[in-house]
C-alpha cells in the first residue's frame, strides 16, 4: 500500500518546477534585451551636421540660374571676305582704342573692288549710249515730222484743187474722194508717229533712269568696299579686354564673320532664367541674391524679356554689390529672387537636406538619443529654411539626411 509523500518532498518538487518555469520565461526575455542592446543603432555627432532651431527672418525667394556677361561687349566682324595674315593680340590682353588686333589679307577684296569698278565703267558707257540714242531719235523724229507736214500740205492742196475742179465740172467725184482719203491717211500717220515717238521717249527715259540708279548703287558699293579695304588692319574701337579672337593665322573668314570680341570686365551683369510658373511674381526692380560656392552678390532685375523661351523667363540682372573680381564671362551662377520677407519665424540653416516645401523626417536630439520627427518645412533662401511645424525653438536637429540609413524611431548619439 502506497504511503503519502512527505510535505518536505512536495515543497522541494514545487520549487524545482517553479525554477524551471522561471528559467524558460526569463532567459528568452534576457536574451532579447541583450540582443536589442547589441544591435541598437547609434550615430556619432562628430560625423553629422547639427543645428539649433532659432527665431529670425526668412526671405522668401524663387530659385533660378544666371550666366555672367560683361555689361558692355563689342563684337568685331570681318569687313570683307579674306584670310588672317597675323594676330596681334592674345585673349585676355588689355586693349585701348586704336590697338591693332588682326591683319587681314586684302587680295580677294582688291580683286572684287577692281571688278566692281570695271562693271561701273560698262554701266556708264551704256548710259552715254542711251542718251545719244535718245537725242538721235528726237532729231530724226523732228525731221521726219517736218517732211510729213509738207506732204500733208501738198495733199491738202491737191484735195482742195480737185474739189474746185469738181465744182466746175472739170474733175470727177472719185478724184475728189481719192485726194481726200490720201490727205486723211497722211494726217493719221503723222499722229501715229507722234504717239509712237512719245512712247519711245518715255521708254528710253525709264531705261536711262534705271541705268542711273544702278550706277549710283554701284558707286555706293565701291565707296563701301574702299572703306572696308582700309579696315584690313582691324583696330579696337573701345578700351577693355580682349575676351576672344580668331584662333590662328591663315584661317579663311567670310564677310560679317566674327573675328574678335572686346569687353569691359570692370562691370558685369547676369542673363537670368527663371521658371515661367513664377511669371506673376517677377517684375523689374526686384532684389536678387547671387551665389557661386562661397561668393555672394546682390543685384536687381533690370529688364524682363517679353517672350517665354523653352518654359523659362529670361531677364537681365544688374549686379549692385559684392566682389566681382573673380567673375568670368559665361560663368554659371545660382540666383534667388526675393519675393517677400517672413519675420519672427522658426528657422534652420539651409543645407542638402532641403529640396522643397513639405514634410521631412528629421532626427531631434534629446539627451543621448535622437528621435525621428516629422517636420514641415516652408520657404527657403541661401541661408535659412523656414520651420512651419514639428520643432520648437532651441531644439537641436541633425541636418544630414540620415533617414535611409537609420530606420528606428530613436537612435543613440555620442560625441
Amino acid at each position: 500500500m502506497d504511503r503519502p509523500a512527505p510535505v518536505e518532498y512536495k515543497r522541494r518538487l514545487l520549487m524545482k518546477q517553479l525554477g524551471m518555469a522561471s528559467l524558460i520565461i526569463v532567459v528568452p526575455l534576457l536574451t532579447a534585451f541583450l540582443l536589442k542592446g547589441a544591435f541598437s543603432q547609434a550615430v556619432s555627432l562628430s560625423e553629422v551636421i547639427t543645428a539649433t532651431v532659432e527665431r529670425g527672418e526668412v526671405q522668401m525667394t524663387i530659385q533660378g540660374s544666371g550666366t555672367v556677361a560683361p555689361v558692355y561687349e563689342e563684337v568685331i566682324t570681318s569687313p570683307f571676305r579674306s584670310s588672317v595674315i597675323k594676330i596681334m593680340k592674345k585673349p585676355g590682353a588689355g586693349i585701348v582704342i586704336g590697338d591693332t588686333l588682326v591683319l587681314l589679307n586684302t587680295t580677294i577684296a582688291e580683286e572684287e573692288l577692281d571688278m566692281a569698278r570695271n562693271e561701273l565703267k560698262v554701266q556708264e558707257i551704256r548710259l552715254k549710249k542711251a542718251r545719244v540714242e535718245l537725242t538721235q531719235m528726237s532729231e530724226d523724229f523732228e525731221y521726219n515730222s517736218r517732211i510729213k507736214e509738207i506732204q500733208i500740205d501738198n495733199l491738202k492742196f491737191d484735195y482742195e484743187a480737185e474739189s474746185e475742179l469738181n465744182k466746175m465740172g472739170g474733175s470727177p467725184a472719185w478724184n475728189v474722194k481719192r485726194a481726200k482719203t490720201q490727205y486723211d491717211i497722211a494726217q493719221l500717220e503723222l499722229n501715229q508717229a507722234k504717239s509712237n515717238f512719245k512712247n519711245q521717249v518715255n521708254s528710253r527715259k525709264i531705261g536711262i533712269d534705271e541705268l542711273e540708279t544702278e550706277i549710283s548703287i554701284r558707286k555706293h558699293r565701291i565707296a563701301k568696299s574702299e572703306n572696308q579695304l582700309s579696315m584690313a588692319c582691324v583696330r579696337a574701337a573701345l578700351n577693355g579686354n580682349l575676351s576672344w579672337i580668331v584662333s590662328q593665322p591663315g584661317v579663311t573668314i567670310s564677310e560679317g564673320q566674327e573675328i574678335a570680341r572686346i569687353a569691359d570686365f570692370s562691370q558685369y551683369k547676369l542673363a537670368g532664367k527663371i521658371s515661367n510658373s513664377w511669371a506673376g511674381r517677377i517684375f523689374t526692380g526686384q532684389k536678387v541674391l547671387v551665389r557661386d560656392q562661397e561668393r555672394s552678390l546682390t543685384g536687381s532685375i533690370e529688364n524682363i524679356m517679353p517672350a517665354i523661351n523653352q518654359g523659362m523667363i529670361e531677364c537681365s540682372i544688374r549686379i549692385n554689390e559684392g566682389n566681382i573680381s573673380n567673375l568670368r564671362p559665361e560663368q554659371q551662377m545660382e540666383i534667388r529672387v526675393i519675393i517677400s520677407n517672413k519675420n519672427d519665424v522658426l528657422r534652420l540653416p539651409n543645407g542638402t537636406y532641403y529640396e522643397e516645401r513639405g514634410y521631412k523626417e528629421m532626427y531631434v536630439i534629446r539627451g543621448n538619443k535622437a528621435f525621428r520627427t516629422r517636420v514641415l518645412l516652408g520657404d527657403a533662401n541661401f541661408d535659412y529654411v523656414e520651420v512651419v511645424e514639428g520643432l520648437r525653438e532651441g531644439e537641436k536637429v541633425i541636418l544630414d539626411d540620415i533617414g535611409q540609413r537609420y530606420t528606428q524611431n530613436e537612435i543613440k548619439v555620442f560625441k
